[in-house]
């Protein structure tokens, strides 16, 4: 779509969703903080538009000590997509996913009304829905709060600290992938949200687990030339992945960093690049070779892969020599994180 064109794009998409009494708004299985913001703000606009009921909706779980903060400060509700009787709602919109996708519990065929998403992917050909999928958007939190404004839909201040916060983290606090429609949103909703909340968001308690699976990170993470992988095992939230993909991809010279970690059946990963504009790509290679699949933007990407009654180590291990390969590092030698940079101790003098 024109990243411009949002007149327009508010008065498609309020002519696919009217006349409605019900509305579903479906997300991908683990949502992040964008996603959640999103669907909130979709969820207000068709309240204010005269929907009654307005209902978001996920297979998965907010398992991120931040995310889960968020939800409770910000009191946001969903239903499990589970307990949902999809056929009872009039429209059903996608949120930060694209139907048919792999980390969406809406079952493959199911007619949908209209999709946001801001990652790289084209509607299909005649798609008899709505779409605005906008890869030059760093967020699908900006791309809901312009709807909003042109909409002139108030944002309470709750709302607004959600959406910021869902641009703050996956534009990476405003540094990567920054559109002027991203810079935009984030200066109208600096103003209008609560600063306090955000604070209690950002820096929230963590559970023991948190530090077991640092621990883990930690002791597994192995480096290869410019690139390091972090195998978890196994994880009690998909969420780690992302988060130990972060954090390590801070480590000094580290061109690439790949986070993989099994949950129920998945082996789920994530890339960060720094320079190279290549982690969506990347990702979507990675998940294709193994099974599975992949995408993402410039800087980020992550995917999943099933494992099929293969273990986890073999899926792991098919990871490793792929990225090796994909990365042009496979002649280089894989050197344990903790041994890099010791310093030798000096002989023992003799006697």
């Amino acid at each position: 779509m024109d990243g411009t064109n949002f007149n327009g794009m508010v008065g498609i998409f309020k002519q696919a969703i009217l006349p409605a009494s019900s509305v579903l708004i479906v997300t991908h299985d683990f949502p992040d903080p964008d996603c959640l913001a999103a669907a909130a703000g979709l969820s207000h606009l068709l309240t204010f538009w005269g929907v009654d009921k307005a209902v978001t909706t996920y297979g998965g779980f907010v398992g991120r000590a931040e995310n889960r903060a968020m939800v409770r400060l910000l009191d946001f509700s969903a239903a499990p997509f589970l307990l949902v009787d999809i056929k009872s709602f009039d429209r059903i919109i996608v949120v930060d996913a694209v139907p048919g996708g792999t980390n969406l519990s809406l079952p493959e065929g199911t007619p949908v009304d209209a999709v946001f998403d801001h990652h790289t992917r084209f509607p299909p050909v005649d798609a008899p829905y709505f779409w605005d999928v906008r890869p030059d958007i760093g967020a699908t939190s900006t791309l809901v709060c312009m709807y909003l404004k042109e909409a002139r839909c108030p944002i309470p201040s709750r709302l607004a600290t959600a959406l910021f916060y869902g641009i703050k983290t996956d534009t990476g606090d405003m540094g990567r992938e920054v559109s002027p429609q991203d810079k935009e949103c984030y200066k109208l909703l600096f103003d209008l949200m609560d600063h306090q909340t955000l604070a209690r968001i950002e820096h929230p308690e963590r559970d023991p687990e948190f530090f077991r699976t640092l621990h883990r990170a930690l002791t597994s993470m192995i480096v290869c030339g410019n690139a390091g992988h972090v195998f978890l095992d196994e994880v009690n939230t998909p969420d780690f992945v992302a988060e130990m993909a972060d954090l390590f991809h801070s480590l000094k010279d580290m061109e690439w960093t790949l986070c993989s970690g099994i949950y129920k059946d998945n082996l789920f990963f994530s890339i960060r690049c720094k320079t190279a504009d290549e982690a969506g790509k990347m990702a979507a290679a990675i998940g294709k070779e193994a099974g599975g699949s992949g995408g993402g933007h410039s800087k980020v990407g992550a995917g999943r892969i099933p494992l099929k009654n293969r273990s986890p180590k073999e899926v792991r291990d098919q990871v490793r020599r792929n990225v090796r390969k994909l990365l042009g590092v496979a002649s280089q030698p894989e050197l344990p994180l903790l041994r890099l940079g010791v310093p030798q101790l000096p002989a023992s003098p003799k006697t």
